[in-house]
């Protein structure tokens, strides 16, 4: 008969076995290297790129900067992190935007016979000088609707390019907002463009692009050439001109006037509606003068090109389902701490006896940057932060375009290269390849010696590999082995036979 010690032993062993089912049967979470990159002893080979451009990028679909449409035209994410250090870490240009309220001038239903918007060259009319010529085209680009006003204009002259279909604001004409956006083409000298809001006897206010003005002056959309320049200004702030009563009493048309030379300009956004202005991100600008950079919500760009915001998520409630084309991404990294599918990272601890040390790890590793249509690359390196002195990596090898299929430790000699020489110290990045290319896959190599306090402190314990685990396992990692080391800890004092009912004595 059987003991009540061995049914109670038998019991504890076929609930541990219960268990381990029930935990081997739960899917499994992405898998990680193990270790603790937070560690500065802890190896991290990264390729870092200083410039990444996220071609379409979809606010009413994407939310993380590292997020684009794959070729097959799914959202997808790069397994790669960005640079936290920095205030302002991604890019855009605001005539690179699509956001549909740049496209709303005038408000009125759209589904009205005669309903008009100034996207449309077709909606505007010109006149010139004898001398003097305009023309107005349709300049769609970046998937921006866009059109272009090019002034030939002599002196003493002027070209005017006038939108006023549906353009009626008879109340409260000065509390509106002169909203201007777009790019300064051409300003020759002693060219000027105004940009006018006129009422119906030919009062007007108006802003400048004059190369005589600052750019930061409140009536100043340029003063000079430039792309994404972004204006915006209460139109009771503008200088007014008596053309009729000399008084600006309402707002029935916008007009673009050159004067005295010739000038281009290309209009991504143009209002005169709205009673207050959107705001655009939160950028860093010496607002004081000071020297100093500070945080701050702008909503004019005088600067142009492309402006660099302290995050996407401070883009203001205009841009909330807005598509930005060339979103640009900086300082890139693709990490070993990045890596998710086990095939890609082997990682092993083991007894450094061989090289006079406690313990040692292998690591391997590949790094590849992917690519698709609507990404494009910038300056790629393969780079080492080096925790420990030179005596310490005892092996220190890549293999640029190495098969990912090819089992770690089967690459070729001639495939790797040693890189130990580029070692220089400890607290030091070595630059292990310069100018890395994407699509390529680099198979990183070390064998590094390790005390036993500091393999303690520089692996990962949540990600529950033990002293001398591995990314691929073994066979105590399966549920066999697990099975077997329960069996083997309950039956070793009772006999196995006993346990499961074998012959007895």
């Amino acid at each position: 008969m059987i003991s009540d010690q061995l049914r109670r032993s038998g019991i504890a062993a076929l609930a541990v076995f219960a268990a381990i089912m029930v935990a081997t049967a739960t899917p499994a979470a992405a898998a990680s290297p193990g270790l603790n990159f937070s560690d500065d002893k802890t190896p991290n080979p990264t390729i870092v790129e200083d410039e990444l451009t996220i071609h379409e990028h979809d606010r009413a679909q994407m939310g993380d900067p590292l997020e684009y449409y794959n070729d097959a035209g799914e959202v997808t994410t790069l397994n790669a992190s960005v640079n936290s250090s920095q205030t302002t870490p991604v890019g855009l240009r605001f005539d690179k935007v699509n956001a549909e309220a740049f496209g709303q001038f005038p408000r009125i239903d759209a589904e009205s016979d005669n309903w008009a918007t100034w996207t449309s060259a077709a909606n505007w009319t010109t006149t010139s000088g004898a001398s003097s010529s305009v023309s107005v085209t349709d300049a769609d680009a970046d998937g921006v609707e866009k059109v272009g006003v090019d002034a030939s204009v002599a002196s003493t002259e002027t070209a005017t390019a006038t939108f006023g279909q549906n353009v009626s604001l008879e109340s409260d004409p000065n509390k509106r907002v002169l909203t201007f956006g777009g790019t300064v083409d051409e300003l020759t000298t002693d060219a000027t463009v105004e940009v006018r809001v006129v009422d119906g006897d030919g009062d007007y206010r108006y802003a400048d692009i004059n190369a005589s003005r600052m750019a930061s002056d409140e009536t100043v959309i340029a003063n000079g050439t430039g792309t994404s320049l972004v204006f915006q200004e209460r139109v009771s702030n503008l200088p007014l001109v008596a053309g009729g009563d000399g008084t600006l009493d309402s707002i029935q048309q916008i007009d673009v006037v050159a004067s005295e030379a010739n000038a281009e300009v290309t209009i991504s956004w143009l209002d005169a509606d709205r009673k207050g202005e959107v705001d655009l991100a939160d950028i860093e600008r010496d607002t004081d003068d000071d020297g100093d950079l500070e945080t701050t919500t702008v909503t004019n760009i005088y600067e142009g090109g492309v402006t660099n915001i302290t995050s996407l998520s401070t883009l203001g409630d205009t841009f909330d389902t807005a598509t930005i084309a060339d979103l640009s991404v900086y300082n890139v990294s693709y990490a070993l701490s990045d890596l998710t599918d086990e095939s890609e990272f082997s990682v092993n601890f083991s007894s450094g006896d061989a090289y006079n040390y406690p313990e040692k790890l292998e690591l391997y590793g590949d790094l590849s940057v992917k690519t698709a249509i609507d990404l494009s690359h910038g300056d790629l390196a393969l780079e080492f932060d080096q925790g420990l002195i030179n005596e310490r990596y005892a092996v220190l090898e890549v293999g640029s375009g190495v098969d990912s299929s090819t089992g770690f430790g089967n690459a070729s000699d001639s495939a790797m290269t040693g890189m130990t020489g580029a070692l220089s110290g400890q607290d030091t990045t070595a630059e292990l390849v310069s100018s890395a290319t994407a699509d390529t896959n680099y198979r990183f190599h070390a064998v590094i010696l390790y005390q036993t306090e500091e393999v303690d402190t520089i692996q990962d314990t949540s990600a529950g590999m033990g002293p001398t685990g591995s990314g691929g396992g073994g066979f105590f990692g399966g549920i066999w082995g697990q099975i077997t080391a329960v069996v083997a800890m309950v039956g070793g004092g009772l006999g196995l036979s006993r346990l499961f009912g074998g012959g007895g004595n």
